[in-house]
């Protein structure tokens, strides 16, 4: 298991997991503000970041698939491209691999969606169905401790960079699991974490503001 937070020792920076303790600064690309703290990404999910399911489809069902597709380039999630689940593979699915409120998804395979970054919100699902994610989608969900949106903006500015670490040949480059487990991450406060969120926020609603005026 990965330790929490990364340990500073004069000017270096030190990882132990289980009884090994390992410099990691070639991996840290800058220095912190006081307060902040460099950790692994899957050291901030309450569940495994992993794919979900190859799923069984079928004409109408009440659980909805979220396919790569539901994450689109331009307009953020849109469940209403989600076909339906064959519910007699329920049994495959435990509770905590339903999409949650909140839920970061990464597009895992595909050229020209590969390491795409959304959020997931209960909102998008206007059918108000249960969801389960495909085997194409990576999930990822933020402890109770840490802003799960603070997580969500952070990879998304790291998106060219995530399209980056697909392995596998041109046409079937994924981005695993693993990839995304082991990524590092810059985390403030929790409070630093909310005051982020609001300024991104505000700056966004002045764009659309802009282009609503320009339209």
């Amino acid at each position: 298991m990965y330790n929490h937070y990364t340990k500073r020792v004069e000017v270096s920076y030190y990882e132990k997991i289980g009884d090994t303790v390992t410099c990691i600064d070639e991996e840290l690309p800058f220095e912190l503000p006081d307060g902040w703290a460099w950790v692994r990404l899957q050291t901030c999910c309450q569940k495994e970041i992993k794919r979900g399911k190859s799923p069984k489809y079928t004409e109408s069902s009440g659980t909805l698939v979220f396919a790569q597709k539901c994450n689109t380039k331009y307009d953020g999630i849109n469940m209403d491209l989600a076909l339906y689940l064959d519910e007699s593979t329920l049994v495959k699915y435990p509770d905590d691999e339903y999409m949650q409120d909140k839920d970061t998804v990464i597009n895992s395979t595909g050229t020209g969606t590969l390491g795409r970054v959304g959020i997931y919100r209960r909102t998008d699902n206007r059918r108000e169905m249960p969801v389960v994610p495909d085997s194409h989608v990576t999930v990822i969900r933020t402890n109770n401790e840490i802003s799960a949106e603070y997580i969500y903006h952070f990879l998304k500015a790291h998106q060219h960079e995530l399209e980056k670490l697909g392995e596998g040949s041109t046409n079937q480059k994924e981005l695993k699991p693993l990839t995304l487990k082991n990524l590092i991450v810059a985390l403030p406060p929790y409070a630093e974490q909310e005051r982020i969120i609001e300024i991104i926020t505000a700056a966004f609603e002045i764009m659309t503001n802009i282009e609503k005026s320009l339209s």
